[in-house]
Formats: structure tokens, sequence, C-alpha cells
């Protein structure tokens, strides 16, 4: 696959899919480490996302965030590439929004980015420097490129590229939870 192409490696990663039951097989290997590490365990406020059929499926840790009494910020998308966070307090007050994905209500309170302590990001792959590609809104570029977060993306088998294309605005995750473990770049 050309190595600069994102929407070929895009359509590859898709391709590669292992299907659903192995997704939730990965996703809870995937859960269940960061929900051990010490790094979510600090944190107060944590950053998330509803997860599309194929992509890994943190909510495991959504709701751990809201039993530990964590603030639980999740984004409203508006129009690429317009993202705000929104506190959350139960995932059943999630109502359909941008590209069908459940998000929270208008009325939610809006959490600045700068206050969330780890962010885990939704992903189509990423490569061993940690540099993501996502679904090509630039969503998560945008946030990512004006602010320090330390964010986690979370890798199903599949979704590892050797190298992926950068351009001058990306940034590259701090940490990835993999099923190998969570590695930090």
């Amino acid at each position: 696959m050309p190595v600069n192409d994102k929407k070929s490696i895009r359509k590859a990663v898709r391709q590669a899919f292992p299907g659903r039951e192995e997704r939730d097989r990965q996703s809870a290997a995937l859960c269940a480490q960061v929900l051990a590490w010490e790094r979510y365990r600090q944190a107060r406020v944590i950053g998330g996302y509803m997860p599309m059929a194929h992509e890994a499926d943190v909510t495991p840790i959504l709701l751990d965030a809201l039993a530990a009494g964590k603030k639980l910020v999740l984004p409203r998308c508006g129009r690429p590439p317009e993202m705000s966070f929104h506190r959350v307090s139960d995932l059943a007050e999630l109502t359909c929004g941008a590209y069908g994905l459940l998000e929270p209500p208008r009325e939610a309170e809006n959490v600045p980015p700068e206050e969330i302590d780890l962010l885990i990001t939704p992903l189509e792959a990423i490569d061993r420097r940690g540099m993501r590609l996502g679904k090509g809104g630039g969503y998560y570029d945008c946030l990512l490129a004006e602010r320090s977060i330390f964010t986690l993306g979370m890798a199903l088998d599949h979704q590892w590229a050797q190298t992926l294309p950068a351009e001058s605005w990306d940034r590259p995750l701090r940490a990835a939870a993999g099923t190998d473990g969570i590695i930090l770049f």
C-alpha cells in the first residue's frame, strides 16, 4: 500500500477489520490495560469517544470513569474541524449527533480541552512513532495542534502500520494501548 496515500491506507485498514467478535476480544484486553494503568487511575478528567463499529470499544473505560467519580467528557462535533468536549454523568443521556455518533446533549457542561488529564482517541491507523491516522475530518488534528494534552490511542492489531504519512500539523500521540501493552511515544 502506498505510504503517502491516506485514503488507500484507511481503505486497507477497514478491509483488514477482523470482525466484531475479535474486535470485542481485543477491545476488552486494551481496556483492561488502561484500567490498570497508573496514569488512568490518577487522572481526574477523562476524555473519551463513543466507538464506531470498527473502532476499539472503550465503553468499559467510560463506565469505570463514571463509577470512580472521575469527570468524563465526550466530544460534540460541529462543522469540520470544530469539536468541543462536554461533561457526561450517564451514558444514557447521550443523543445521536454528527455522523450518527452518540454525543453529549447540547446543554451539557462544556469542558475546555486543557482540563483533560487523559484523552483517549479513536483512530483508523497508528504507527510506531505514535503518528495517528484519523477519518480525515481534521477534528483531532486541529485540537491537538494547539494544545499539549496527554493522548492515548486505542489500537486494534490490524490498525498498526509500519509508517504513516505525516503533515506539518500532525502531532504524535503520547501513548497507545495495543494488545502487547501500553506503549509510550
